[in-house]
């Protein structure tokens, strides 16, 4: 399984959202997640099978969120 854990803000010209889609298209099956400590990213706006988590999140949860997406 692949997973691929980006922040919305980076530097250059691409943000976290533009590479969630980049990623979504190129690998299909890999697992997203998309954080932000500013305003929520509207479920539209992402692309298809990928979470947003609001920042702080809680890292040993997201491992197992992870986890049980592996076994399933």
């Amino acid at each position: 399984m692949r997973v691929v854990l980006t922040d919305v803000q980076m530097p250059g010209s691409m943000d976290g959202v533009k590479l969630a889609h980049y990623v979504r298209e190129r690998f299909p099956p890999t697992v997203l997640f998309v954080v932000s400590g500013n305003a929520p990213i509207p479920e539209h706006k992402l692309p298809a099978r990928a979470t947003f988590l609001p920042k702080p999140f809680d890292p040993h949860r997201l491992l197992r969120q992870i986890e049980s997406m592996a076994q399933a």
